[in-house]
């Protein structure tokens, strides 16, 4: 019998602190928790999809880009399933977002384009190609099945490290022109960062 996903250590990060008081700071009460919302349903996706696969999770570390799930069996998994692992939390996001949105539609209701919304930033955000990212960890499985593990981590990581710095020069410019600028700026020098910490990782180290 396979052990249970979610009996797992779980370790929250300052830094997913520090973003939940800056949102709070600077955003609605409402799109803070539409923010919660869509991200808490995105891991519950990977998590599911994994109980589905009998994989287990030893560690879930929550920051401020996500959740990173240790979880060593992900690398015996064929690229096909782990790939449909990583791309579970865009799933939801997205299948959440079109409910919510025919909702809104119907009922006229505000909150209910704000979640939808919540959603559809969180599932374009995990599509970037940027290390920790569910869209980089989906381009090197799609990569690695065709051109082999070796070959999709360079591509993966030289494309996440290009992206990352152009994120970066893009946060720049806006934090000099917008007054909210420095907001995007600050998400992207933490992609940076997660990028130069997890690249030239092994295959059995996973973040979703």
């Amino acid at each position: 019998m396979p052990q249970r996903p979610f009996s797992a250590a779980v370790r929250v990060n300052a830094s997913f602190w520090l973003l939940v008081l800056l949102a709070a700071i600077v955003s609605p009460l409402t799109v803070v928790a539409a923010l919660l919302t869509a991200a808490t349903l995105h891991e519950l996706g990977h998590l599911a999809v994994m109980r589905y696969y009998g994989v287990s999770v030893k560690r879930f570390r929550l920051t401020a880009l996500g959740a990173e799930l240790d979880a060593p069996a992900l690398a015996r998994l064929p690229y096909g399933r782990e790939l449909i692992i990583t791309l579970a939390g865009v799933t939801v996001n997205l299948f959440c977002a079109i409910l919510l949105a025919l909702l809104g539609l119907r009922t006229w209701r505000e909150w209910c384009f704000v979640f939808a919304g919540a959603h559809l930033v969180l599932a374009a955000f995990n599509l970037l190609p940027v290390v920790p990212l569910d869209g980089a960890r989906a381009l090197c499985l799609a990569l690695s099945f065709f051109l082999g593990p070796a070959t999709g981590e360079r591509i993966t990581a030289a494309v996440s490290l290009a992206c990352s710095l152009a994120l970066c020069a893009l946060g720049l410019k806006l934090s000099l022109g917008l007054h909210s600028g420095w907001l995007f700026a600050f998400a992207a020098f933490g992609l940076l960062w997660g990028t130069l910490r997890q690249l030239g990782l092994a295959r059995g180290a996973k973040s979703v």
